[in-house]
């Protein structure tokens, strides 16, 4: 259950990444930083949701295994999201630098 939580996580972070990417930054250190804030924001969340359900849920999620996928979500989320985001930005200008008629 909780490896489950915490691939939907990522792939929400990753997927706002791609969008902040796409269409919300002005520069690729902007893009990277806001992916990189998103990851570290849906890292946490994730940990206060599972945690959350689990005081109301008794014995729906283990507590160390939740531990550790926090600890590694809170590792490599923030650096996933920044590369998704920057790769996406450079992406999109690369495109449209060939959309130019010089």
């Amino acid at each position: 259950m909780e490896s489950i939580t915490a691939l939907v996580a990522c792939g929400l972070a990753f997927a706002l990444s791609y969008y902040i990417g796409r269409s919300m930054a002005g520069t690729m250190r902007v893009a990277a930083m806001m992916g990189a804030f998103c990851g570290l924001a849906f890292a946490v969340l994730f940990f206060v949701m599972t945690v959350s359900v689990g005081a109301l849920l008794p014995g729906l999620f283990d507590g160390w295994t939740l531990g550790v996928h926090f600890i590694v979500l809170l590792l490599a989320m923030p650096l996933g999201s920044a590369a998704v985001a920057a790769l996406e930005f450079r992406h999109l200008e690369r495109v449209e630098a060939r959309r130019l008629p010089f």
